[in-house]
C-alpha cells in the first residue's frame, strides 16, 4: 500500500474525529443540563458506560490521559450523582459505575449524537453508502479490538 494513501486515510479520519467531536460539543451545549458538562465529561461517562468495572488507570489508558485528570473529573461526576464508586471483587481495588441519573445522560448524549449525524448525512449519502461504510469502519475497530486482545 502506498504510504501517501495510508496517511490521506488516517488524516482524514483524524480531520473527522475533531471536528466531529467539537460539532458534537456545541450541540451538547445546547441541552440544558448538558451545557454543564465539559467534552472531557462527556466522553469519561460514556467510556465508564462503554467498560463497566474499569479501574481509573485503565479509564486513563483508554482515553490516553494522566490519571490525576480522569480523577478528578469522576470527582465531580460522581459529586453530580452521575457516577458512583464501587468496590472490585478483591475489595481492594475499586472502580467507578455509572448511576441511574448517569445512564440518563448517556443516553441523552448518544441522542444528540445520533441527531447530529443524521443530519450531517442527510442528502450527502444514501443508506447504502452509508452501510458500506459502516461495514469498513467496522472493519477497523475489529482489526484494533484484535491487536488489542493479543496484547
Amino acid at each position: 500500500m502506498r504510504e501517501e494513501l495510508i496517511r490521506q486515510v488516517y488524516e482524514s479520519i483524524y480531520d473527522i474525529y475533531l471536528h466531529g467531536s467539537e460539532q458534537v460539543a456545541h450541540s451538547l451545549k445546547e441541552d440544558e443540563e448538558l451545557k454543564h458538562f465539559s467534552r472531557e465529561q462527556t466522553q469519561l461517562i460514556k467510556v465508564i458506560d462503554s467498560y463497566p468495572e474499569t479501574t481509573m488507570k485503565e479509564i486513563a489508558e483508554i482515553l490516553g490521559v494522566h490519571k490525576t485528570g480522569v480523577s478528578n473529573k469522576v470527582k465531580k461526576l460522581v459529586e453530580g450523582g452521575y457516577l458512583e464508586y464501587r468496590k472490585g471483587p478483591n475489595h481492594k481495588s475499586k472502580y467507578v459505575a455509572v448511576t441511574e441519573k448517569g445512564h440518563e445522560v448517556v443516553e441523552r448524549i448518544e441522542a444528540i449524537n445520533v441527531t447530529r449525524w443524521r443530519t450531517l448525512f442527510a442528502g450527502e449519502f444514501t443508506e447504502e453508502e452509508l452501510e458500506d461504510l459502516y461495514g469498513k469502519l467496522f472493519r477497523i475497530s475489529k482489526r484494533f479490538k484484535k491487536e488489542e486482545d493479543e496484547k
